[in-house]
C-alpha cells in the first residue's frame, strides 16, 4: 500500500534505512507495512467463497506469488491452506476458495511473496452457509414398460453441500406421493443422472414414482410421475423336447420357452403321467428353474415297462402354458448285474467278514443286499443264514456272526430288486477252532472292610465258545487261586463284571484272580492282592473323624458279618447355636436311632437359616468328607455314652435333630447324666456332627 511521507527529513531517513537493509541482505518484505491489502469476501455458499485482495507495492523486487490464505485460525499463513492467484503482479485480484465445510467460520487474508519475504493483509472472517438436502431437477419418465418391469431414474443437480449417500426411485401403487418408506431402488451415490430398474411389479397396475436423494441433512424428492404396467398372458412358443436316455426308472426330456407373456416365468419343467395323454402340473413334474429359454428335465422314480405321456410347462402370474405331448415306454427291469463276492477276512471261531459289490440295479431299485452262507451247501441262498446290509448299488461290508468254531462255510453276496435276486460267486472259509477265553483282566479291589471287598474283571473274547461261568476266585495261602478255592459266580458272557467278596477275616491278606469258563476250559486273569481292615473300635480315628459307635444287631444299618457305625467329628462345630425356626413345625424329624440324616435334611429344607445347628452340620466339609449331619436324639445319646473315648465334648447340652414341638426340640445334657431334655428352639447350645460308615 502506498505511503505518504510528511517531510523530506522523514523520506531521507526511510531511504537511509532501506539502503542499509538492502546492503546487508536482511530486508523482510513481510514486515513492510501496507504492502498488501485484504479487500472483502462475497458469494458465500456452503462450500465456497470469493475473497479479493490488492498488492500495493513489491518494494522493488518482483512478486513470485500472490493469493489468499485461509483457515479456522485468526491469522492464517501460506504454511496452511491457500489459494494462489494465476499471475503475480501488483494490483487487485480475486480468488474463489472451494472445498470448505458448511456452517463453519473461516479467517482469510491476502498475501504477496517476493524474494524479500511474504507480506499479509489484515485478517477478515466469514461463515459458510448451512448444508441443505440435495436438489433433484427431474424424475425420469417411465419407459420400457412391461407387465412386471419398467425403467426410470432421475437427475440430481446439487448435493446440498453434503455427500449424497443414497439415491434411487421410490414407488407405490397405493400412495400418490411415495417416499423411501415405500418400496425403492438404490442406485449408488453422488449427484448427476442415474437409471433405476423397477422389477417385481404387478401387471395392469398404475404406479406412482419419484426420484429421491439422501445426504446427512435429509432426503429430497423429485417430481411425481405415474405409469401403468401392461397386462400379462401365459407363456408363448412352448415346445417339448424329444425323450432320450430312457431306462427302467428314468428318462430325459425338457423344453423351450420363446416368450414369458409379459410376466416372469416363476416355474418351468415337464409333467408326466401313465394314465392321461394330457398331463398337467397336478401330475408328476420336475421344476427346472425359471425364465424363458431352453431347459433340460430328468424324470425319475418311473415304473419299469410302463408307457408315459410327457409335456413341457411354464408358469407365470397369468397361468400355466403347455407344450405338445411326447410319449415313451420305460425299459423292463432285470435282476441286479455285476454282482461279486468279497474275499472272507477277519476269520475267528464264531465270526468273519465278507461283503460284495453290485454295479447295476437291473433297472429296479435294490431293496436288500448282503451275504448268505451255509456249512451244508456250496451255493447258499437268501433262504440260508444271511446279513442285510442296506440297499442300492455299490460296495458293502458284511459281518458274519454266530458261526461254529472249526467249521467250513460257503458264502456269496446277493442283491434283490423287484425282478429277483442275483448272487456273486461262492467263497469258502473255515472258522478257527475254539479256545479257552482270552483277554481276562482282574480289577483292583475296592470298598475293603474287615469282612468284605469288591473286585471283578473283564473278558475280551470267549475263545469261540460261549462263556458259561465267570467271577473271581481268592485264597489266603496261594498267590494263584483257582476255582477250586473260594469264588464268586457273576453271570456269563464277555465284558466287565463286578464281584462281592464276603465272609472275609479281618486284617488278612487275600490273593484274587478273575476267571472265565467255556466248554474248552477255564482261563484266569492277573493276580491281585488286598488286606482286609483290622477290627474297628470306638475312639479309633477313622474316615475323617473318631468312631463314636459301632452298630449291633437290631440297630438300623446293621449288616451281619460287616462292621458299620457312626463317626463323630474330632471337635465341636459350635458352642452357641440355635436349633432354629421357632414357631415353625418341621415335618419329618424323629428321635429314633438311624434317623439323624433324614431329620437334618428335613430341617434344612424347612428352615433357610445357615447358622442353625442342622445347617452347620449339613454344610460341613471335614476330614475329606462332606456327608456330615446332626444326630437324632437317640444317636446323640450313643455319643454321650462313649463321650470319654470320643473326646472333645463340653460339659454342656447338645442339640439333636429331633423336634419336640413347633417351639421346642430335644437335646442331651453332657454335663450330668446324659438326660434327654426339651427346650426352646432359640436356646444357644453346642453342636457335634456325625456321619455313617
Amino acid at each position: 500500500m502506498e505511503k505518504i511521507f510528511k517531510s523530506k527529513t522523514e523520506l531521507i531517513i526511510m531511504t537511509f534505512f532501506v539502503l542499509i537493509i538492502s546492503c546487508t541482505n536482511e530486508f523482510d518484505y513481510g514486515n513492510l507495512q501496507n504492502a498488501v491489502k485484504t479487500d472483502d469476501f462475497f458469494d458465500v455458499t456452503q462450500t465456497t467463497v470469493s475473497v479479493s485482495g490488492n498488492v500495493l507495492t513489491d518494494n522493488g523486487s518482483n512478486l513470485t506469488a500472490r493469493g489468499i490464505c485461509y483457515g479456522i485460525d485468526y491469522n492464517p499463513t501460506i504454511l496452511g491452506q491457500k489459494k494462489i492467484y494465476s499471475n503475480s503482479t501488483l494490483g487487485n485480484y480475486t480468488c474463489m476458495i472451494d472445498n470448505l465445510s458448511p456452517s463453519t467460520t473461516y479467517f482469510a487474508r491476502a498475501y504477496a511473496t517476493n524474494s524479500d519475504g511474504t507480506a499479509y493483509g489484515k485478517s477478515i472472517s466469514f461463515t459458510t452457509l448451512q448444508a441443505t438436502i440435495p436438489i433433484i431437477s427431474l424424475t425420469t419418465e417411465a419407459n420400457l414398460i412391461t407387465a412386471t418391469t419398467v425403467k426410470t431414474g432421475g437427475i440430481i443437480t446439487n448435493s446440498g453441500a453434503s455427500a449424497v449417500t443414497s439415491r434411487g426411485v421410490c414407488y407405490s401403487n397405493t400412495i400418490t406421493s411415495p417416499t423411501i418408506a415405500n418400496t425403492k431402488t438404490n442406485d449408488g451415490t453422488g449427484i448427476g443422472t442415474f437409471v433405476s430398474s423397477l422389477t417385481g411389479l404387478t401387471p395392469n397396475t398404475t404406479y406412482y414414482i419419484r426420484a429421491y436423494a439422501t445426504n446427512a441433512i435429509g432426503t429430497a424428492y423429485g417430481d411425481i410421475k405415474s405409469f401403468t404396467t401392461t397386462s400379462a398372458t401365459i407363456a408363448t412358443g412352448l415346445t417339448t423336447t424329444a425323450i432320450s436316455i430312457i431306462t427302467q426308472t428314468s428318462a430325459n426330456s425338457g423344453g423351450n420357452i420363446a416368450g414369458d407373456g409379459g410376466a416372469t416365468i416363476t416355474s418351468r419343467g415337464v409333467c408326466w403321467s401313465n394314465t392321461t395323454s394330457s398331463p398337467t402340473t397336478s401330475n408328476s413334474k420336475t421344476t427346472d428353474g425359471n425364465g424363458i429359454g431352453t431347459f433340460s428335465s430328468n424324470m425319475t422314480s418311473l415304473l419299469p415297462g410302463t408307457t408315459y405321456y410327457v409335456r413341457a410347462y411354464a408358469t407365470n402370474s397369468a397361468g400355466t402354458a403347455y407344450g405338445s405331448t411326447k410319449t415313451f415306454t420305460t425299459l423292463y427291469p432285470t435282476i441286479p448285474t455285476g454282482m461279486t463276492t468279497n474275499s472272507v477276512s477277519n476269520i475267528m471261531q464264531t465270526t468273519a467278514t465278507s461283503g460284495g459289490n453290485s454295479t447295476g440295479d437291473g433297472g429296479a431299485s435294490i431293496t436288500s443286499r448282503g451275504v448268505c452262507w451255509s456249512n451244508t451247501t456250496s451255493s447258499p441262498s437268501i433262504n440260508n443264514s444271511k446279513t442285510i446290509d442296506g440297499s442300492g448299488i455299490g460296495s458293502f461290508t458284511s459281518n458274519l456272526t454266530s458261526l461254529l468254531p472249526g467249521t467250513t462255510y460257503y458264502v456269496r453276496a446277493y442283491a434283490t430288486n423287484s425282478a429277483g435276486t442275483a448272487y456273486g460267486t461262492a467263497k469258502i472259509f473255515t472258522t478257527s477252532s475254539a479256545t479257552i477265553p482270552t483277554g481276562i483282566t482282574t480289577f483292583n479291589s475296592s470298598s475293603i472292610s474287615q469282612n468284605t471287598a469288591t473286585n471283578g474283571g473283564s473278558i475280551a473274547t470267549d475263545g469261540g465258545s460261549s462263556i458259561t461261568s465267570r467271577g473271581v476266585c481268592w485264597s489266603t495261602t496261594t498267590t494263584s487261586p483257582t476255582i477250586a478255592n473260594s469264588k464268586t459266580i457273576n453271570g456269563s458272557g464277555t465284558g466287565s463284571f463286578s464281584s462281592s467278596l464276603t465272609g472275609l477275616n479281618p486284617n488278612t491278606t487275600y490273593y484274587v484272580r478273575a476267571y472265565a469258563t467255556n466248554n474248552i476250559g477255564t482261563a484266569y486273569g492277573n493276580s491281585t492282592s488286598f488286606t482286609t481292615l483290622p477290627n474297628l473300635s470306638v475312639g479309633q480315628p477313622y474316615q475323617g473323624g473318631i468312631i463314636a459307635y459301632i452298630y449291633v444287631s437290631g440297630d438300623s444299618g446293621y449288616v451281619a458279618g460287616q462292621t458299620h457305625g457312626l463317626i463323630a467329628t474330632t471337635s465341636n462345630q459350635s458352642s452357641s447355636a440355635q436349633w432354629g425356626c421357632s414357631g415353625t413345625s418341621i415335618n419329618g424329624t424323629s428321635t429314633s436311632f438311624g434317623t439323624g440324616l433324614s431329620s437334618t435334611t428335613a430341617i434344612v429344607n424347612g428352615c433357610t437359616s445357615t447358622t442353625i445347628a442342622a445347617a452347620i452340620c449339613n454344610n460341613l466339609s471335614s476330614g475329606g468328607f462332606s456327608d456330615w449331619y446332626l444326630p437324632s436324639r437317640d444317636e446323640l445319646y450313643k455319643l454321650y455314652l462313649n463321650r470319654s473315648a470320643i473326646g472333645g465334648f463340653n460339659n454342656a447340652s447338645y442339640w439333636s435333630a429331633s423336634q419336640a414341638t413347633a417351639t421346642t426340640s430335644w437335646s442331651v445334657n453332657f454335663s450330668s447324666d446324659g438326660s434327654n431334655n426339651t427346650g426352646p428352639k432359640s436356646s444357644l447350645l453346642s453342636v457335634r456332627a456325625i456321619r455313617k460308615f
